[in-house]
């Protein structure tokens, strides 16, 4: 990861910039003794050092808090779309709740339907819109999502180092806005007019009862073809009323596929809750930033190291503490 912007900065990690500038050091080397002014004292730090090293002594302490305000910036970019991911889990709970909801008033719709045409419309009716507000609900929920991710995902690129930026998209493609909107006109229209047939169908029901009669003949005795099925197909299209027996058994099954399949993403939207499992976008953020944080603290160390040494100069241990074991690395957040 290239951390570092400036040409000072930009080989100071490793054995190469150490040896680097042994070779810029003059030959005399030896320990210095005695008692010395302060003028003597910085012009001994000044023959001592390199010009790369009494540079980085003066730039890092600058350097070093404006990458830690950076990857600090990254964090809380992680954190913000961790707590928005968290909050579009519960919306889809809770849509998800309303789907399942929905599947169960439908399935019932199809059970009453032979005997109670009243209850059945209304039932069928009221679960349609029900699954059409909670599809509708959740394509919004996933739109406002990947909105946010991908503007974090612009803010990150625009803090992190021009060699570590463009991260990938974690989802692997981008979200189509216009096909989500397809999809809510589609919803919406769809669920409109189901609503609209039920409701047609339900004062057919009360105003002309022989109709309804003969609907239920052709349920029961699951005969798709009389004198009158095709009155019934023109008063109750669309609805369950105007189905046979078999038409009933294979929407029945349907229905209990799709309330199966939605209890199922009830599930493991609640299981993605309680473990409280950051994205994949949120983990790649933060592992950028532990990795940024590991490069910096390699070169805190150096610094310090380097500190000691000038330090050592005034006392004529300089070339010793050139040589001391590297400092441990600090141990970075997550990590």
């Amino acid at each position: 990861m290239a951390l570092v912007q400036t040409p000072v900065l930009n080989h100071l990690t490793g054995e190469e910039y150490e040896a680097d500038v042994e070779l810029q050091r003059g030959k005399d080397d030896g320990p210095l003794g005695g008692d010395l002014t302060d003028e003597e004292e910085a012009q001994v730090e000044d023959d001592a050092l390199t010009e790369k090293e009494r540079t980085f002594l003066k730039e890092f302490p600058s350097w070093e808090k404006n990458e830690k305000e950076k990857i600090r910036k990254l964090y809380a970019i992680a954190d913000d779309i961790d707590k928005k991911h968290r909050k579009a889990t519960k919306i889809k709970i809770v849509t998800d709740s309303a789907s399942v909801v929905s599947g169960v008033m439908s399935l019932l719709g199809l059970v009453l339907a032979p005997t109670t045409s009243g209850a059945s419309l209304l039932l069928s009716a009221a679960g349609q819109g029900l699954g059409a507000l909670a599809g509708v609900t959740n394509i919004i929920t996933n739109i406002k999502e990947g909105f946010h991710e991908e503007r974090a995902q612009a803010q990150a690129n625009s803090i992190m180092p021009a060699s570590d930026r463009e991260l990938e998209d974690t989802k692997g493609k981008k979200t189509s806005y216009v096909t989500a909107a397809g999809d809510i006109v589609y919803k919406c229209g769809s669920a409109w007019e189901n609503i609209r047939k039920h409701k047609r169908a339900l004062q057919i029901t009360k105003t002309h009862p022989h109709v309804t009669s003969v609907a239920k003949e052709l349920m029961t005795a699951g005969e798709s073809l009389t004198q009158n099925s095709r009155q019934v197909q023109k008063a109750f299209g669309g609805t369950a009323l105007a189905m046979t027996k078999t038409a009933l058994l294979r929407k029945g099954v349907g229905d209990a596929i799709f309330l199966g399949l939605n209890i199922y993403d009830l599930i493991e939207e609640y299981k993605d809750l309680k473990s409280k499992k950051p994205t994949d976008f949120v983990k790649e953020l933060r592992m950028r930033a532990q990795e940024w944080e590991r490069e910096i603290s390699k070169l805190t160390c150096y610094y310090k190291k380097l500190t000691k040494v000038r330090v050592g100069l005034r006392k004529g241990l300089g070339d010793k503490l050139r040589f001391v074991e590297p400092c441990r690395t600090a141990r970075v957040k997550g990590a």
